[in-house]
């Protein structure tokens, strides 16, 4: 039943990206389909909204991020957000839904089907206010991460385009190249010291549960955790990329690369460790004090 809700605004976002594939493909018709494709994301965001805020009233929480599986859905439906701001905000030719709307889709429905749905470790006091800015610096550097992504796939598709000169398709066009780059480079600007002071949040929080012992221990997540050595990783990933941004001899292509692999990290980091079942402590529930 939960997958059927769903798909109800995965289909309507799917819908959205047919329209955006039909004023690349076919002829004709411009402006109703473009009307047509925001009229459907706007319709597809505002159905994710009403079932995002069924579940932060069933949780009684301000933001549902307790869980792998609805921090990811809460970032879909931000990036959506944005997607749809830069389809009414930038010429109407550019296509932007073409790249933002697969990722609105791939992250919705590798949530729906790879993702568990278990919910996240209780907190009290001062360690549930800390774990909450944990989980919204982090969604927000997701956040700025995947719209650096995008925004690297629309330089790429650019850079290409340019170089082998084909025809002009029926009014389609991307972003310039200095449109895409200034996009990316604001967006990993600002993803990297969100990324990192969620990170460090975080590591504090296990830190101090670990050096409680006893029953509170089993709440701590170990160095050597999967989720903590992927996010090293990640972390590290993020910092080339921001130094790679501020070199002259790295700019364009190599940077753009260096955006997708990093937004690799961050989804292998998020969805990644749970799909592959990988044991991890991270956001485990416990009973009676224990890890299940």
């Amino acid at each position: 039943m939960d997958r059927l809700k769903i798909l109800c605004f995965a289909g309507t976002y799917g819908l959205a990206l047919a329209v955006e594939l039909a004023r690349v493909f076919v002829r004709g018709g411009g402006a109703f389909r473009w009307h047509l494709g925001v009229g459907l994301t706007f319709l597809g965001w505002c159905v994710q909204t009403i079932y995002l805020a069924n579940i932060a009233w069933k949780d009684q929480t301000l933001l549902p991020v307790t869980s792998a599986f609805e921090s990811v859905m809460v970032l879909s439906w931000v990036v959506a957000l944005i997607g749809l701001y830069l389809m009414i905000q930038w010429p109407r030719n550019v296509a932007v839904g073409f790249f933002t709307l697969p990722l609105v889709l791939g992250l919705i429905l590798g949530a729906a089907w790879f993702v568990p749905r278990s919910e996240g470790r209780e907190w009290e006091g001062a360690t549930a206010f800390w774990g909450t800015i944990h989980g919204v610096f982090l969604l927000a550097g997701a956040v700025c991460a995947s719209l650096a992504f995008a925004a690297g796939l629309m330089y790429l598709a650019q850079m290409r385009r340019l170089k082998s000169k084909p025809a002009h398709r029926f009014g389609f066009s991307l972003p310039s190249l200095e449109q895409s780059e200034r996009v990316n480079r604001g967006a990993v600007v600002a993803a990297f010291p969100l990324l990192t002071a969620g990170l460090l949040i975080g590591a504090l929080l296990s830190a101090v549960e670990l050096r409680k012992g006893g029953v509170e221990a089993s709440s701590g997540v170990p160095w050597y955790d999967p989720k903590v050595l992927s996010a090293a990783g990640m972390w590290l990933v993020f910092a080339v990329l921001l130094h790679a941004r501020f070199r002259p001899s790295m700019r364009g292509r190599t940077v753009m690369m260096l955006t997708i692999a990093a937004f690799a990290f961050l989804v292998f980091t998020w969805v990644g460790v749970e799909a592959l079942r990988l044991p991890t402590a991270h956001g485990a529930p416990r009973t009676a004090g224990r890890l299940p």
